[in-house]
C-alpha cells in the first residue's frame, strides 16, 4: 500500500488550482485585450447599449463565467493554503 502526506496531496491540489487560475486569468486577460475595457466596463457597455450585438452577449455570458470561476478558484486556493481540503470520489485513492 503507498502512502502520501497530506502535505504532498496539498501540493499537487495547489498546482492544479494554480494552473486552472492561470487559464481563466488568460482567458479574461485576451476579451479586455479584444475589447479595450474590464468586465465591469463591458457588462455596463452591454447593459445600455441601444442595440445588442450577439458576439459580444455571447461574449459578456463567457467573460462572466471566467470571472466568477477565478473568484471561486482564488477562494479555494486560499483553503487549501489553510490546509481545508478534502478529497472524494474517484480522486481519494
Amino acid at each position: 500500500m503507498v502512502q502520501v502526506s497530506k502535505q504532498s496531496v496539498q501540493q499537487w491540489m495547489l498546482i492544479e488550482h494554480l494552473a486552472r487560475k492561470h487559464g481563466f486569468e488568460e482567458k479574461i486577460a485576451q476579451l479586455e485585450k479584444k475589447y479595450g475595457m474590464t468586465y465591469a466596463e463591458f457588462e455596463n457597455r452591454i447593459k445600455t447599449a441601444e442595440i445588442e450585438i450577439f458576439e459580444e452577449w455571447d461574449d459578456s455570458i463567457d467573460w462572466g463565467s471566467y470571472v466568477d470561476f477565478l473568484y471561486d478558484t482564488n477562494q479555494q486556493i486560499e483553503e487549501i493554503k489553510r490546509g481545508n481540503f478534502e478529497l472524494t470520489g474517484e480522486k481519494a485513492l
